[in-house]
């Protein structure tokens, strides 16, 4: 069926001011998912929250409700059971409508060496950060390729541009993040679908009390290195209904991982080097 690419183009671009568009958030109890939450609401759009913590996720859809003046919903879900995605999926599209904006931002880390891991941490941040994200992606691409508009906007780290210890597979599941977006993006923009990576450094939430619990991997980073999560939310949210592909931040992250795939060797010594990092009896 052939397309219109002025009308979708002026539909996406109606994604710029949030009002009454319908914005589903993964991970939206607590940490960067909640303040992109409470940035949604203040545009005026109509938010939708899921997440494990049930109880959490209806504070914030109050808050949500008091902000924009709009329905806000939550729903419960483990994103790692895809029974669960479909049937809350499902809901979504019968109780609120049809989805204008998909944050997946949902996601864990265990910042310990390699050879400490065991296989259920890594089948758990794999399942979380990666599967679902690219699940839910394909099912709610589908439904905005149907309507002819929309945006899904994937949460990965420059952990995904730059290798740092004690983050392998974390930063494995990231990568494939921003691989899986760099395709997904070629297949859904003729549909008038903005597929949009971000790619955070350090953000200043509860997650790294359980990714880091004992301070070995933030001992090395100074303060501020750690970016605000209302500043990011912010500039996700600006950059919605564009031609945007990618959000680095800080800006540095872009040039750094162009950096270590020209001179890998040099990236490696230098990497180490800040992280103080050595192979010695205590990392194994």
């Amino acid at each position: 069926m052939k397309r219109d690419g002025k009308k979708m183009l002026r539909r996406v671009k109606t994604l710029r001011f949030l009002r009454n568009e319908v914005v589903l958030i993964t991970g939206g109890s607590s940490g960067i998912g909640k303040e992109l939450a409470f940035e949604a609401a203040r545009r005026g759009a109509i938010v939708v929250v899921v997440s494990r913590n049930l109880e959490k996720l209806q504070e914030v859809a109050k808050k949500c409700l008091i902000l924009s003046g709009r329905p806000a919903f939550a729903y419960q879900l483990d994103v790692t059971d895809p029974d669960q995605i479909d049937d809350v999926l499902s809901k979504v599209q019968h109780e609120v409508g049809g989805i204008d904006v998909l944050i997946n931002s949902a996601g864990l880390g265990d910042f310990i060496p390699v050879v400490k891991e065991s296989y259920r941490s890594m089948e758990k941040m794999v399942h979380t950060n990666l599967l679902a994200l690219m699940y839910i992606s394909r099912c709610v691409a589908k439904q905005m390729m149907d309507q002819g508009y929309g945006a899904i906007i994937n949460m990965g780290s420059f952990a995904g541009k730059l290798p740092t210890p004690n983050s392998a597979v974390y930063s494995a599941t990231k990568a494939g993040v921003i691989q899986f977006d760099n395709v997904l993006r070629m297949e859904v923009a003729d549909y008038g679908v903005q597929v949009l990576t971000v790619n955070p450094g350090p953000i200043d939430t509860p997650f790294f009390d359980k990714a880091d619990n004992d301070y070995t991997y933030r001992a090395h980073l100074p303060k501020w290195v750690f970016i605000s999560p209302e500043d990011l939310a912010r500039r996700i949210w600006n950059n919605v209904g564009y031609k945007t592909r990618e959000i680095n931040v800080p800006g540095y992250v872009a040039y750094l991982g162009w950096a270590y795939q020209v001179i890998p060797g040099l990236g490696d010594w230098a990497i180490k080097k800040f992280f103080d990092f050595q192979q010695d009896k205590k990392n194994l």
